[in-house]
């Protein structure tokens, strides 16, 4: 019962049994004896790594045995209050060695064995002495702390013994006053009943977000029949609130049941309650700050808080519930990137703001990854650090940042057996004009419609949808479905940025000048592109973003002998979020905006009535726009070869067929640098410590693509099959991969 400041104040301790000397061997990291450390994630392995070193817990409590072998020469003791202090009850020993007994081969080993130990005696031989609610021992931890005691959690394993009741009336209101000071940890309560309304006339969310409440879950991580729990009630002026200001948006649970600890006398004892859970999430608070100070990094105690509650295990009911909270305390995970991560490319680093509404965000993955694909040096982006939500820099996992690109084989051979489920809508050939239009459904489904139209000397074709369907020769008599060669050379001096254009329109042109000179034009645009293309830098696409590109290219033959002709290109390739293909935005971006120049030379000619080839050789040169949010410097005067031939054989096998074998090493980038700024770590202040590096492409590399395909119409209908190689490095221990299709269509 509360009466002013004579409030009944209780310490949370239950069943409490002696468990033998404090020097028992093999009760450190014991499974069988603390089972309590391996169930919120602390090991030997995490304290070898983080142990609280330099930073201190205030234990406000009874008078703790500062000669026990666990807590000797790492306990301060402070008596603020006037009583009687003759004896040493057991609790604040057992709670001061669950937060941070010593790790030296004796007893047990505490949450935060390298943290130092300030037990306040708040309770005297006959109760609770601070009645004015802790103000003299708080400001005696905030005058510590400007003497550089570091003191980052206050642990509170104590509360009113009404009902429900987790505060005294106005202690909240002092709690605010020490916001920025340190975390304040306050055990739940030993009722098992939901917590009671507390009245608060600030905002809660904002004035106590350095505090957290903690309720016990047994080793199945069940809450405890003993465990208080938030329930719905409001810590507000109001009973009603909105779920920032729940009691559950300020609780989370840690082990409570049957935890052994330290006991008065050089003993072990075994104790369940609320107050023995709170200790742990104590302990953990140093061991975030120790973490986060190795990092360069300083958390406020509200950022602290708040990483022990997004990292929590999720329990219960999912998200922040009324019998959990936020869930389990799991130090492995605060430990590790929380909020997700970024790879920052600004001057200094700035955490988020902390959210004030309870609600779990899925986990932010970097989508950048950068294909080491032609790159030379293969440790460029090695030790480059990402930050989570508030400023810490973890180590990013670089082997996935730049894994090796698989080949993607080529689609080619796969879209062209669409032409199986090819309808001609128009095929007429009169001997002077013919005209061809039909539409087929590719591989994925997605119908491409195209026209092409031959008079004289002239030829025209358009399409819309994918430009291999486009493009591929189709098996028929009609003239208009001869291979329109200048356009598949051109399209295929395009490597990898190809793909852009999988669902486009397609113009060619061609003409004759002269009875021995013609000239070509031929242009495709893509308005997006939605799915991931493999190459140097890739992100992964936001909603409505994506590639777009446009590209034209011109070209003249000139007809050296009867059915032979030597020609030379020229085309250009805009590019608006990738460079050369390669999808690329956010930090690993190549540029915002890119432009690659084509020059080329082509032979193609008829060898006899069946035989038809075409031979090609094409130079590109790129450049990009530099962007601001990128590590990398733009692309600037890269060069890259693409060079093969075309063999054709038209009713080779058979009447109204088509057989192709190609053979062509893809546009591969082979000279130029890549420089990149690469984030290694960051200063207390928040700067951002960067590494600039530089590597050249791989000039011996050598990527080869084969490819056979066979398409005939026969009176049942069409059929055709396609094999594919790619090969991404023929002269060394290059990945290759092997595609084979086949499709028919029937007709009635």
């Amino acid at each position: 019962m509360k009466q002013g400041l004579f409030t009944a104040v209780s310490v949370y301790g239950l069943a409490l049994a002696l468990s033998g000397p404090a020097n028992a061997a093999g009760f450190e990291y014991s499974t069988t004896y603390q089972p309590n450390l391996g169930q919120i994630g602390v090991t030997a392995a995490l304290h070898d790594r983080v142990n609280g070193s330099g930073f201190g817990i205030a234990v406000f409590d009874t008078l703790a045995d500062y000669t026990h072998v666990d807590l000797a020469g790492k306990t301060n003791s402070y008596l603020p209050y006037s009583g009687s202090y003759t004896t040493l009850p057991f609790h604040g020993t057992h709670v001061s060695g669950i937060a941070a007994a010593a790790e030296n081969g004796l007893g047990i080993v505490g949450v935060a064995p390298g943290a130092s130990l300030y037990n306040y005696a708040v309770f005297d031989d006959n109760g609770w002495v601070a009645f004015d609610y802790g103000k003299r021992a708080l400001d005696s931890v905030r005058t510590l702390n400007g003497s550089g005691a570091r003191i980052v959690s206050v642990n509170m394993s104590y509360g009113p013994s009404a009902k429900g009741d987790i505060f005294i009336t106005g202690e909240l209101a002092l709690f605010k006053q020490y916001k920025d000071d340190f975390v304040i940890v306050r055990s739940a309560g030993n009722d098992g009943s939901n917590a009671a309304y507390e009245s608060y006339t600030g905002t809660a969310s904002k004035d106590l977000s350095n505090l957290l409440i903690v309720g016990s879950v047994d080793t199945n991580n069940k809450i405890s029949s003993f465990s208080t729990k938030p329930g719905t009630a409001c810590i507000s002026a109001r009973k009603t609130c909105t779920a920032s200001e729940r009691v559950a948006n300020f609780f989370i649970v840690a082990p409570g049941s049957n935890i052994v600890s330290d006991y008065p006398g050089q003993m072990l004892a075994s104790a369940s309650g609320t107050s023995m859970a709170a200790p742990h999430v104590a302990g953990a608070v140093a061991l975030i700050a120790d973490d986060a100070q190795s990092r360069n990094t300083l958390l406020t105690p509200t950022q602290i808080a708040s990483i022990i509650k997004k990292s929590a295990t999720d329990l219960g009911a999912r998200g922040v519930d009324a019998v959990y909270g936020w869930g389990l305390l799991n130090v492995g995970a605060a430990l590790a990137p929380v909020g997700g991560t970024t790879i920052v490319t600004t001057p200094t680093v700035k955490p988020a703001p902390v959210q004030a509404t309870p609600k779990r965000k899925a986990a932010k993955s970097g989508k950048s990854r950068f294909s080491r694909k032609n790159v030379s040096d293969r440790s460029m982006l090695s030790g480059l650090v990402v930050f989570d939500e508030f400023g810490r820099p973890f180590e990013a996992n670089t082997a996935a940042l730049t894994e090796s690109t698989s080949p993607s084989l080529s689609q080619r051979g796969i879209d062209v057996l669409g032409l199986v489920s090819q309808q001609k809508t128009v095929d007429f050939d009169d001997g002077e004009t013919a005209v061809l239009a039909w539409n087929a459904a590719g591989a994925d489904g997605e119908v491409t419609t195209a026209m092409n139209m031959v008079s004289g000397g002239t030829e025209i074709s358009i399409g819309i949808g994918s430009p291999h369907l486009f493009l591929a020769a189709i098996p028929s008599s009609n003239r208009a479905g001869e291979p329109q060669r200048f356009s598949q050379i051109m399209f295929s001096s395009l490597g990898e940025a190809g793909e852009i254009f999988d669902d486009a329109m397609s113009v060619g042109f061609g003409t004759t000048l002269t009875d021995r000179l013609s000239a070509n034009v031929f242009a495709v645009t893509e308005s997006a592109l939605e799915t991931e293309t493999a190459g140097l830098a890739l992100t992964e696409p936001q909603a409505g973003t994506g590639s777009k590109a446009d590209f034209a290219a011109i070209g003249l033959s000139y007809r050296v002998a009867e059915n032979w002709s030597v020609g030379g290109s020229y085309a250009l390739l805009r590019e608006r979020g990738s460079v050369a293909g390669m999808v690329s935005d956010g930090a690993l971006s190549l540029g915002e905006e890119a432009l690659t120049q084509f020059q080329g030379v082509n032979l193609t000619g008829k060898i006899d009535g069946t035989w038809s080839l075409a031979a090609f050789y094409t130079r590109a040169t790129i450049d990009s726009s530099r962007t601001q949010a990128s590590l990398f410097d733009p692309a600037d005067g890269w060069r890259g070869d693409h060079y093969g031939f075309m063999l054709d054989a038209k009713n080779a096998l058979r009447e109204n067929s088509l057989l192709r074998f190609s053979l062509t090493k893809p546009l591969q980038i082979t000279s130029g640098t890549m420089s990149v700024r690469v984030p290694v770590g960051r200063e207390l202040d928040g700067t951002v410590n960067y590494e600039r590096r530089e590597t050249a492409f791989d000039g011996s590399a050598m990527p080869l693509e084969a490819g056979v395909t066979w398409l005939a119409e026969t009176g049942y209908g069409t059929i055709g099959f396609s094999l594919d190689l790619v090969d991404t490095n023929v002269n060394g221990a290059g990945e290759h991969a092997f595609s084979a299709g086949a499709g028919f269509a029937l007709e009635f």
